[in-house]
């Protein structure tokens, strides 16, 4: 997924990025949603001038991440979470 930031936009250029991370998220739940396994990286590649350049993106271009898409062999593990109650608190004004 690559985010094309247009500076002086009215759209911030901050907004614009996080746009691409939703359409990002929502890529996946969508083929989760249909079966597939999914999975968004960036690690490195992301960042990588000599990728950015092979991929031919312009100056204003950024990887926000690859989507991976295919068929899971497995199902996926589930991970230790913590538990809520200990990461939230009553709010009151």
């Amino acid at each position: 997924m690559i985010a094309r930031l247009q500076p002086g936009h009215k759209v911030p250029e901050q907004e614009q990025l996080l746009t691409a991370g939703c359409v990002c998220f929502a890529l996946l739940q969508a083929a989760q949603a249909y079966g597939f396994g999914a999975q968004w990286l960036t690690a490195w590649m992301a960042y990588d001038p000599a990728v950015a350049a092979h991929l031919g993106l312009a100056k204003d271009e950024h990887v926000v991440g690859f989507i991976h898409i295919g068929t899971p062999r497995l199902a996926a593990p589930e991970r230790e979470r913590p538990d809520p109650s200990a990461l939230l608190e009553d709010w009151a004004p």
